[in-house]
């Protein structure tokens, strides 16, 4: 479409990819490694790969201000997309229709979903009977740099028998039947939101911390090697845990079936 802004949809949110933005509003803006710059007529915004905060400095204004989205900031393919829940500072209105520039002007929508599978999720084997998701997400210096493993909490005594009775321990403390465990690990130090989304016959669900999503051990905002991040992720009671079942998160999905 001509003059559209490419974007992506994550839930209830759409991330507005920066070179068709910057573009639309006649705004430089440029990118050193993990972090970019925006010069629009309303001020400089300041994000950083993989987080939700940065920074806004409004033109005239002598010191910047700390601003936060609900989603971080994500490259795919090297391309930069940025959550419009941060984009108000910039005068900018993102809607179902299209995207309201801060001159009235208005721009249409490139959206696009990600694909549901692809070579950034596989399901593996852990025991028998017991399968898990493996998504990977690209951090700062690499394209597949932090991973998540999701795998049903109730099953995972199947697979490390001699856990069993800790792990039941576990669902008793947690007083939940249906849950997925999760391990996050990285190749460097990076980034990570305890947010991810679960979609069943069309209906999606935000799971996030603190209420859906508690994080067990680990850093609920950062991970690195050697420091992995363990998290149960309380799924909705009404989920059937036998038909298939896609995740999304941090930009990747995948789908799997918990219990065959």
């Amino acid at each position: 479409m001509d003059g559209a802004i490419a974007a992506r949809a994550e839930g209830p949110w759409t991330l507005l990819a920066v070179d068709d933005l910057a573009r639309a509003l006649g705004a430089p803006w440029s990118a050193e490694g993990d972090h970019l710059t925006l010069r629009a007529d309303a001020g400089v915004l300041v994000l950083f790969a993989g987080s939700p905060d940065g920074w806004w400095q409004p033109t005239g204004a002598r010191d910047a201000t700390p601003v936060s989205s609900a989603l971080p900031v994500t490259r795919v393919d090297g391309r930069w997309y940025l959550p419009d829940d941060v984009l108000g500072v910039l005068g900018v209105r993102v809607d179902a229709d299209g995207v309201t520039l801060p001159d009235g002007r208005r721009r249409p929508l490139a959206l696009a979903r990600p694909p549901l599978e692809g070579g950034l999720a596989e399901v593996v084997a852990l025991g028998p009977g017991v399968e898990a998701l493996r998504m990977y997400a690209a951090g700062a210096g690499a394209a597949h740099e932090v991973s998540l493993l999701a795998v049903d909490l109730g099953l995972l005594g199947l697979a490390f028998p001699e856990q069993q009775s800790a792990l039941d321990a576990v669902l008793r403390e947690l007083k939940s039947e249906k849950a997925l465990f999760l391990v996050v690990t990285a190749l460097a130090e990076a980034a990570w939101q305890p947010a991810i989304y679960v979609v069943q016959d069309g209906r999606e669900t935000l799971l996030t911390a603190p209420l859906t999503v508690q994080v067990l051990e680990g850093d609920p905002e950062r991970v690195a090697p050697g420091a992995p991040v363990a998290a149960v992720a309380f799924l909705p009671p009404d989920l059937d845990l036998r038909r298939p079942l896609t995740l999304r998160w941090a930009g990747v999905s995948g789908s799997w079936t918990l219990r065959r």
